[in-house]
């Protein structure tokens, strides 16, 4: 099994582009939600989402979202998929392929679209461990104080 690299950490940035959602008229389906999140800065401009893309770009074949899924389930790699939506709150999940079922994906990261902003989601491990420093300082601080 390839090497899976962890994912740059991006948790503070804030990502949005009004522009493009006032020209497209919101977020219609499954598609234009990873179209608009490939703007970001999340996005991996070598995943098998954007082979995909690039393959039809210039020849106006570019394919229903449903043959982009398949398409993606034949291929191992990196890529992006929509794993909830709840509008105004879509979950995009990065993860890496090793085969064509469901379940050959092991998640790299989580993203989150709410409204118009982007963010990448922390990691259950940040979670904890910010917990953790916390009561420890407040710990600290009671015994000082």
């Amino acid at each position: 099994m390839q090497h899976i690299t962890a994912t740059e950490d991006l948790t503070s940035v804030e990502w949005r582009d009004t522009n493009w959602l006032e020209r497209m008229g919101g977020f219609q389906n499954q598609q234009m939600v990873l179209d608009y999140f490939a703007l970001s800065p999340f996005w991996d401009r070598h995943c098998n989402n954007q082979v995909l893309a690039m393959q039809t770009q210039y020849n106006d074949l570019r394919q229903p979202y449903e043959a982009t899924l398949e398409a993606l389930r034949k291929m191992t790699g990196i890529e992006f998929a929509v794993v909830h939506e709840q509008p105004p709150i879509w979950v995009i999940q990065k993860r890496y392929r090793r085969g064509p079922q469901p379940d050959d994906v092991n998640p790299i990261a989580t993203y989150y679209i709410m409204g118009a902003n982007v963010y990448q989601s922390p990691t259950i491990y940040s979670v904890i461990a910010n917990r953790l420093v916390g009561r420890k300082e407040g710990s600290m601080d009671q015994m000082v104080g």
